[in-house]
């Protein structure tokens, strides 16, 4: 966002927060307000076209501030880069599913939650899971760390640096890994005709 639609906004918020408080404490005469608005403001056929323009160009800057907020957020929602062939795009959702396939395949964690953020020079992925056996944690998490970064780097190649989180949520030592999971419940009336 730029200086000057921050500037604008500022002085905007700041006028019209002044005159709200104003009206509320009656430091403000509405009539007054009224009556110098009627023969000052929009008395002159000048002055209407300078507050038309003043409001054109308020919207405008108000478009142009949600068009870039669009934009960044569609932006950091994949990683981006240029092969010989073209622009390639893989999405953090893709990364995210990646990651839950690989390591659904261990049966000493489950539930797993992959969450991939884009940071300015790395990919951060947050990793959420319930551990189901006793393990030497060290290594246990070092080992699926450098899995993950291994497939990241053959994913995107290897100038992407990748900093890998592991949160164990819960030790859920003696269950069985389906007995924890939500069941949904049955629809009533389901098989009605």
């Amino acid at each position: 966002m730029g200086f000057l639609t921050v500037l604008i906004y500022v002085i905007i918020s700041l006028i019209g927060g002044s005159l709200l408080i104003g009206l509320s404490l009656g430091f403000f005469d509405l009539a007054a307000l009224s009556a110098y608005a009627e023969t000052v403001l929009l008395g002159d056929f000048y002055a209407r076209f300078s507050i038309f323009l003043i409001g054109m160009l308020l919207i405008l800057f108000c478009l142009r501030y949600l068009q870039a907020v669009l934009a960044r957020s569609r932006k950091n929602k994949s990683v981006t880069f240029e092969s010989p062939e073209g622009k390639v795009s893989v999405s953090l959702s893709a990364m995210e599913d990646m990651i839950k396939k690989m390591l659904e395949e261990n049966p000493e964690i489950s539930h797993i939650k992959p969450k991939v953020f884009l940071k300015k020079k790395k990919i951060e992925i947050k990793i959420r899971g319930i551990l189901n056996s006793e393990v030497n944690l060290v290594n246990f998490t070092k080992e699926i760390q450098e899995r993950i970064k291994e497939k990241i780097n053959i994913l995107l190649g290897e100038d992407k640096q990748v900093q890998i989180n592991l949160e164990i949520r819960k030790v859920a030592l003696g269950e069985q890994k389906g007995t924890v999971e939500d069941t949904e419940p049955e629809i009533p009336f389901r098989h009605y005709e």
